[in-house]
């Protein structure tokens, strides 16, 4: 849609002129037009200009007109218009035969024309010019707007597009076939695409790639490749329109594949209950994904309030998670029990980094917009132990529960989504099921906390305190802000209260556990006096 040199020249100005230099760059785009008559002009363009001179500021000679030319083919100017008779009566050879090797129109008047006519008459081409592009990318939104709403609109958008453009148009998917239009033959198509993965094109074509972006994830690009010379702002503004087209394309087709797993949530419940048997399973993921052959396997925990997330957001919430996870090598399958979405994890990689990438997909889970609109969700994940027989998966989900029950209660303590970063957290919620940590508590700490209590003394920070630097008297003085003389004090009503062995490491280990289950208690808001 830019105007070119040969548009300007069958302008009725242009009647009389001649091209002495630059045939072969007739194609050139021009966005505006400039009368100049100075010889530096290396830092007064930006492009694509065409200059009109009656070069009477070239006088100097043949060597100052010489490094104009070349400064306007740096500049990638559009071209050079010059006035030939009052100022100058000829364009030396040398400089005709510069503007040929570079294909730089030089185009020249025999006689006086008026600038001021021949710059508004090209503007006022060039705003047309905008305008008509502007009108034909409604036109072309319209059609594709109309496209979206038929079945199976994507190859359809693709098609129009290389029809508006005439340009190869290629459509490169995360996972699957590449798919081409174009007006070559199937073996070409082949080529073009092995030269692109090959990275070949670069050197003979122009190119312009952009990717189709849904919740800040990659899901495919779109790319256009042009021989016949650089790819225009049209051409570029079309690409950009259609690459929001197949984004919602895509985004139907997530939507639908989404509603179609959710019909397979029952199975998914059995299998997370440990009903089926691992032929049952590895038959039911050969139905659902022949290819599918995971190395190992977690169940992932989403808590949710049903009553905050309408039905549409959990299923867009779901199609985000999916997304994130299975750029992380993961096959997802889904379901919802009470106020939970739960995964189960394929790891489809071979390498055993299923942990950490889990980890990075829980960090861009956390930093993705939709995700912030619901600023209680990253502290409600949880994930159990991986497992490397899929019969397991029902252990896992039991470790999972655990963990979501434990971030809820001491979500400060718990830095890490994972069972098996539980550490004492885990013997704390097994004994507490049991129903005698309460008791264990009391056993060794009553008389130190009922110290506390009585005299407002602070008996109980300074003995976890203490524990926690491994016996050390400075150290535990530096943490507690407190002198040494007071610590002695402490540390002497601790060995009365506890006794003169809860130092030694059978008594020490009990009480490190007593402490820990008390913060437990604490952060649960639980009495256990």
């Amino acid at each position: 849609m830019k105007l070119s040199v040969q548009e300007v020249l069958d302008l009725d100005y242009f009647q009389q002129a001649e091209v002495v230099a630059g045939k072969n760059g007739r194609h050139r785009a021009v966005k505006w037009v400039h009368v100049m008559e100075v010889s530096d002009v290396s830092n007064l363009l930006n492009g694509d200009e065409l200059i009109l001179s009656t070069g009477v500021g070239w006088k100097a000679g043949k060597e100052t007109l010489l490094l104009l030319v070349q400064q306007l083919i740096d500049c990638q100017a559009a071209g050079l218009c010059i006035e030939l008779g009052k100022y100058m009566n000829e364009i030396p050879s040398e400089i005709l035969q510069l503007a040929d090797h570079h294909d730089f129109p030089i185009i020249v008047f025999y006689e006086e024309v008026r600038f001021v006519d021949i710059t508004e008459s090209v503007h006022t081409l060039i705003i047309k010019k905008q305008y008509q592009m502007i009108a034909d990318l409604e036109d072309y939104s319209r059609r594709i707007n109309e496209i979206l709403l038929e079945t199976a609109p994507r190859e359809k958008v693709l098609k129009m597009m290389h029809q508006q453009i005439q340009l190869p148009v290629i459509y490169l998917p995360r996972e699957g076939r590449a798919e081409i239009v174009s007006n070559k033959s199937t073996r070409e198509e082949q080529q073009l695409l092995a030269d692109l993965n090959q990275n070949k094109l670069e050197k003979n074509c122009h190119i312009a790639r952009q990717p189709i972006h849904i919740w800040s994830q990659s899901f495919a690009e779109l790319i256009i490749i042009s021989e016949r010379g650089e790819i225009t702002e049209f051409e570029t503004l079309i690409l950009d329109r259609t690459t929001t087209a197949l984004a919602q394309v895509i985004l139907r087709e997530l939507w639908i594949e989404e509603r179609r797993k959710a019909k397979e949530a029952d199975w998914v419940q059995k299998w997370l209950q440990g009903e089926h048997t691992e032929e049952q399973i590895n038959q039911f993921l050969k139905e659902i994904e022949p290819k599918l052959k995971p190395k190992r396997a977690v169940v992932f925990l989403l808590q949710v309030d049903q009553a905050d997330i309408e039905n549409s957001d959990l299923t867009y919430l779901k199609m985000l998670l999916r997304s994130i996870f299975q750029e992380q090598g993961f096959f997802l399958l889904s379901t919802i029990s009470k106020n939970e979405i739960i995964f189960i994890l394929l790891d489809k990689r071979k390498e055993d980094t299923c942990k950490q990438r889990i980890k990075t997909a829980i960090n861009q889970i956390k930093k993705s917009d939709y995700i912030k609109n619901y600023s209680s969700l990253p502290g409600k994940i949880s994930a159990g132990t991986i497992v490397d027989k899929l019969t397991h998966i029902k252990s896992s989900y039991e470790k999972a529960t655990i963990v979501a029950t434990i971030r809820e209660k001491v979500s400060c303590e718990m830095k890490s989504y994972f069972y098996e970063d539980l550490h004492i957290y885990r013997l704390i919620y097994a004994v507490h099921e049991q129903g005698v940590l309460q008791e264990f508590v009391s056993d060794y700490l009553s008389t130190v906390l009922a110290y506390d209590e009585y005299h407002h003394a602070k008996l109980m920070s300074t003995l976890k305190t203490y524990l926690a630097c491994n016996g050390s008297k400075k150290e535990t003085a530096e943490r507690l802000y407190i002198v040494r003389q007071t610590l002695y004090h402490r540390l002497e009503k601790l060995y009365e209260l506890l006794g003169e062995d809860f130092m030694e490491p059978p008594k020490r280990q009990a009480i490190e556990f007593a402490v820990s289950a008390y913060e437990y208690f604490k952060a649960i808001g639980q009495d256990f006096s």
